[in-house]
């Protein structure tokens, strides 16, 4: 039966009740024939009929061969959960077995295969389980069993090639060698490679790959996938960075481009490793690009592939494939990492109560696990009381806080945030205690989270039990800082031995004092609390040992106080110069300029370069919807509004502000920290010296802006988006503008709501992909003019635009009230729009004529009453009557295409004289404001060093003309 019977007589034997030995034969003949159904039936009767150790060694045999075929068809991690659950339980009874036998080779082999299958995740049993009989396990037997042996520790299975690999990766001085061999024999072969890209330095791997071609018998399509590989891990060391992002992301699209036909059978464990190292860089975007094609239709399982897609799916904003691809993954309300991507899922949504549901559901699996508690601490820290926080606290567990992970650092900067710094206080004492170098950047970042934000009030400890003491004392001449501690303690650079004499003096002296041991001196300066003690050691760390990526400096006080202000001017004049040169360069869209300016502070942004003339903007939409009932707001749009103060203008005109929930809570914030009495913000001014702005400052001088944001905040209602895909090239540009400009954009795809962008470039975009947008310059004109001028209220948004500072639809009828107003303000803004803005408001054909009227309108309006004209604390101390007529005169002069300089400037005489007719036959004397008209031209003619002789001939010459034609006119009118 075993070695010499076919499948049909297998068949036949196995009718009726064979016997044990018989049945054992089947299984054996049936297993050498590959008949994994035939093998399988027999060995279940057997295990059934006569279970034994070898009928149950023979069914996990039979079963591993049943799951062959399956196993292929699929990677372990993308096939159906059935297949998984298969796998599992004959991995399961494997470790069993091992344990009632590890010397069988049988389960070696079968051992050592399914090890391969799981690529050592998810199989520690088995692992251990293979491990204990490892002496037992034959290499020759096969190539699976002397892989487990060299991984397991046995390096005398590896060959000199791999014994070389081994060292390169244990020191860094081998590595150089192995790497620089590497590249002095290339091209390799495909099974080369992958060591060497996981090795090599960024300068290696660029090396590597100027080489025309780094592969030796591979396809075109192997060659550009290890190029992208290669490029990948080249970049990987500067996420950060955009050039080096942008890089990556051209070289995953040319893949994508050229061999998207092929991209559903590359290797998955190849795939997957890329796509996390894009995800890592902020480019899941372009990951799902390649795993994708990988995704099979049917159902899934919560694998480390599957949830590596779906964290990509989530951060590029693929939501309802997310939800969709959510449906087909089993057993997905038991795996706490997809329970914690739901949870952010619905965080994003709006649900916040779903989501603290899925975080508790997280705790209820994983209770032993820090990132379930940091989730709840984050979600009850951002949506619930003090009091439900503290509630939630008291249920964290002190065990699971004494080892240091980013998660349990979390935890005790959300349990000190509300009030419970003691259960974080001595956790961290401990650990700088132990690995001070290794805690310093997180420590700092903990303190000054909790001192910048809001948080409960810290009691530091003035002792605690696991340090004597804590000190600050001068050795020679070089100040340090240490903690004293018992013996038993693990010592660090930062510690001192109780027992030890620079520990026992420390102890003995008073703050003040002084001895000397072994020919030094120590000076103790002073006792400090631990922790206290602690954070200042871990600030000098982390200043000793930045490598230039961190952002975090120690600045050196001067000695000398009045040397301070000097000092602080000097270091901020180096970022004024920085944003001097972004505001001069050209072609940089508003929203990418601002973020560059300001990448902290979206809103302070906005209303720095909309106050700011230097900073070039695009004139207002004139596409897009006119008549909008609601529309979507930015940081910028927000900030247009508050500045021009016109918020009120289109609220009143009918318009439904709309704001992402995000948008809204950051505005919150921005307005209570310019409104809170202690805000205070330093500078420098335009001459390099130091200038401060206050809560008063802010008040006293933006109070507009404050009530319009106030304003805002009052009508705008926050709208969450529908469930859709967020368009993958929009993702390119994410890191380049604020968060409240990606959420306006994202908002206005999935819900359809007009966008009110204020960014030429970024209106194209928004136009070219078909979404909706406002027409500004439309809604605003609109708003402007559906409520009467009032100077008192448009003056904000009058004075920046006449200043070139930001657009504005100002029309004829506005500059018509505008110098008609009496107040030098007034006159300021109509003599800078004149300035700024004259060329274009007057240059087409007909409105020339107006430029002289508003002058003479102005002029009429200040004339005797310059005085009076400062009226308002707002008002110049200056009027600017004499501005207003010579750059108008002037302008008129350019502009006008009649003759000579003497007959355009007899021709604005001969104008106003008539205004001044046709007003005098009303009534009044007008007879002093001509003669100071006259004036005016008189003295502007001699300063332009102009005939005034000339003028009054081309003046009489016009007269006759006026009259010749008056007469013509009678005569026809007679005949």
């Amino acid at each position: 039966m075993r070695y010499h019977a076919d499948e049909e007589q297998l068949q036949e034997a196995l009718v009726g009740f064979p016997p044990e030995p018989v049945l054992t034969g089947i299984v054996g003949g049936a297993l050498r024939l590959q008949s994994g159904s035939l093998s399988l039936h027999a060995a279940d009767r057997l295990n059934t009929l006569y279970g034994s150790y070898n009928s149950k060694v023979l069914l996990a045999i039979a079963t591993g061969l049943c799951l062959n075929p399956e196993i292929a068809d699929y990677h372990l991690w993308l096939h159906r959960p059935e297949v998984k659950d298969r796998v599992d339980g004959l991995r399961d009874s494997i470790v069993a077995l091992l344990d009632e036998s590890g010397t069988d080779v049988r389960l070696h082999d079968l051992g050592c295969s399914i090890f391969k299958v799981y690529q050592g995740q998810e199989c520690e049993g088995l692992f251990e389980a293979l491990k204990r009989n490892l002496q037992h396990m034959d290499p020759d037997r096969s190539v699976e069993i002397a892989r487990f042996k060299a991984l397991a520790g046995e390096n005398s299975l590896l060959g000199q090639a791999e014994l070389d690999l081994k060292e390169a990766c244990e020191d860094p001085k081998k590595r150089s060698v192995w790497c620089r061999q590497f590249l002095d024999s290339s091209p390799h072969a495909l099974e080369q490679v992958g060591p060497f890209i996981n090795l090599a330095s960024s300068s290696e791997l660029a090396e590597w790959l100027a080489n025309e071609r780094i592969l030796s018998d591979a396809s075109a399509m192997e060659e550009a996938f290890i190029r992208l590989a290669a490029c990948i891990h080249e970049h990987s060391g500067h996420p950060q960075l955009l050039i080096h992002r942008q890089n990556v992301s051209e070289q995953v699209d040319q893949f994508v481009a050229e061999w998207a036909e092929v991209l559903p059978s590359l290797n998955p464990n190849s795939v997957f490793d890329l796509a996390e190292k894009l995800a890592a860089a902020d480019l899941s975007h372009k990951a799902i690009k390649l795993t994708t094609p990988l995704i099979p239709s049917h159902e899934l399982w919560p694998s480390p592939y599957v949830m590596i897609h779906m964290q990509c799916l989530q951060q590029a904003g693929q939501n309802k494939t997310f939800n969709e691809l959510l449906k087909r993954i089993s057993g997905a309300d038991r795996s706490v990492p997809l329970l914690s991507l739901q949870s952010v899922q619905a965080e994003r949504g709006g649900d916040t109560a779903l989501a603290i549901e899925f975080s508790e559901a997280m705790i209820k699996l994983a209770p032993e696990s820090p990132w379930p508690w940091y989730r709840g601490c984050y979600l009850l820290d951002r949506y619930r009381t003090l009091e439900e926080q503290k509630i939630f606290h008291l249920r964290i567990p002190d065990l699971l806080l004494v080892h240091p992970s980013r998660e349990v650092k979390g935890i005790l900067f959300f349990l000190s945030r509300a009030g419970s710094f003691k259960r974080a206080e001595g956790r961290w004492v401990d650990w700088m205690i132990r690995a001070p170098r290794k805690h310093a950047v997180d420590f700092v970042n903990f303190h000054f989270g909790l001192a910048t934000g809001r948080s409960e009030p810290m009691d530091v400890s003035s002792s605690m039990e696991q340090c004597i003491d804590a000190v600050q004392y001068c050795h020679e001449r070089e100040r340090l800082v240490r903690l004293i501690v018992n013996d038993e303690h693990n010592i660090s650079e930062c510690t001192l031995m109780g027992s030890s004499q620079v520990g026992q003096l420390l102890l003995r002296l008073s703050p003040g004092e002084s001895e000397n041991l072994n020919m030094a001196t120590f000076k103790l300066e002073e006792r400090l609390p631990p922790y206290v003690a602690c954070l200042r050691i871990a600030l000098k760390l982390r200043h000793l040992h930045n490598d230039g990526h961190d952002c975090f400096v120690m600045m050196q006080m001067p000695s000398d106080p009045a040397e301070f202000i000097p000092l602080l001017e000097e270091k901020m004049a180096e970022g004024a110069e920085r944003r001097e040169r972004l505001q001069s360069m050209d072609a940089i869209p508003l929203y990418l300029r601002g973020h560059a300016l300001y990448p902290s502070d979206a809103f302070k942004a906005a209303l720095n370069c909309w106050s700011d003339s230097k900073v070039p903007k695009s004139a207002l939409s004139d596409v897009g919807e006119a008549e909008p009932q609601e529309v979507v707001l930015d940081a910028y749009s927000i900030g247009y509004l508050a500045a021009t103060n016109l918020a009120r203008c289109v609220l009143g005109s009918g318009v439904t502000f709309v704001l992402p929930a995000a948008t809204k809570e950051a505005l919150e914030q921005f307005l209570s920290e310019i409104t809170d009495d202690n805000f205070m913000m330093l500078g420098v001014n335009d001459a390099g010296r130091l200038s401060r702005t206050t809560a008063s400052d802010v008040k006293e001088r933006d109070a507009h802006v404050i009530e319009a944001i106030k304003l805002i905040l009052k009508n705008a209602k926050v709208v969450l988006p529908l469930v859709h895909d967020a368009e993958l090239e929009m993702l390119t540009i994410k890191d380049g503008v604020d968060v409240t400009v990606f959420d306006a954009m994202q908002l206005s795809i999935a819900n359809k709501i007009p966008w009110f962008c204020m960014d030429g470039a970024f209106i194209a975009l928004h136009r070219a992909n078909g979404h909706p947008l406002v027409d500004t310059q439309a809604v605003l004109l609109r708003a402007m003019n559906s409520s009467p001028f009032e100077f008192s209220q448009l003056r904000h948004s009058l004075v920046l635009y006449a200043l070139g500072a930001l657009p504005l639809p100002v029309t004829l009828q506005d500059l018509y009230r505008l110098s008609s107003t009496h107040d030098s303000l007034a006159g300021l803004i109509l003599f800078k729009i004149i300035e700024t803005h004259g060329r274009e408001i007057f240059s087409p054909e007909g409105r020339l004529e107006y430029l002289l009227d508003f002058m003479f309108l102005h002029l009429l309006t200040m004339f005797g009453r310059e005085s009076a004209a400062i009226r308002s604390r707002y008002s110049p101390w200056v009027t600017y009557t004499s501005h207003v007529f010579n750059h108008g005169l002037s302008l008129y002069l350019e502009l006008s295409e009649r003759g000579s300089g003497e007959l355009r400037l007899a021709a604005a005489v001969r104008h106003m004289g008539r205004t001044a007719q046709r007003m005098s036959a009303n009534g009044g004397d007008f007879r002093p404001f001509i003669r100071e008209l006259l004036d005016r031209f008189i003295s502007f003619t001699q300063g332009r060093f102009m005939d005034w002789s000339v003028v009054g001939q081309n003046y009489r010459l016009l007269l006759q003309q006026e009259q010749a034609a008056a007469s013509n006119y009678e005569s026809a009118e007679i005949g």
